[in-house]
């Protein structure tokens, strides 16, 4: 199951050029690989609501990597199963790399703790899922 796909911006919120060189994207992937998943999803949400289209699918499926962890922290399977698939379909076609974000690295990192999940473990660290950036432009 799946959420809306939600592309427009929040018409109280200014455009954003240029999200992969928004200060508030790498805030919340430094949030995020230091293990505090709900903080960078809280980092990450003023930006998402100035980004629309493509843009915004991208950073939600970012957003929802983080719920996903946050889920699997708490051992609430449909969470993380819910999440994973929301996780897919924005991300997935956003291989290997979007704003310099490692997608295909991040996704490769994601899948095993779906898959624990749906087999009732609860054994892997949620912190140990690390969000990568190149310093290549774009």
């Amino acid at each position: 199951m799946t959420g809306p796909l939600n592309l427009k911006r929040h018409r109280s919120t200014p455009p954003v050029a240029e999200p992969w060189n928004d200060p508030r994207l790498d805030e919340g992937i430094r949030i995020f690989n230091e293990g505090h998943h709900w903080h960078a999803h809280e980092c990450w949400e003023p930006l998402w609501m100035g980004l629309e289209g493509d843009d915004k699918l991208f950073l939600q499926g970012l957003i929802m990597s983080a719920a996903m962890l946050h889920q699997y922290g708490r051992k609430v399977p449909k969470g993380v199963h819910n999440h994973w698939a929301n996780v897919t379909l924005r991300l997935d076609p956003h291989r290997p790399v979007k704003w310099r974000v490692d997608v295909a690295g991040l996704l490769g990192q994601l899948c095993p703790y779906e898959e624990a999940a749906k087999a009732g473990r609860w054994d892997l660290d949620p912190g140990a899922v690390q969000m990568r950036r190149s310093a290549a432009s774009g």
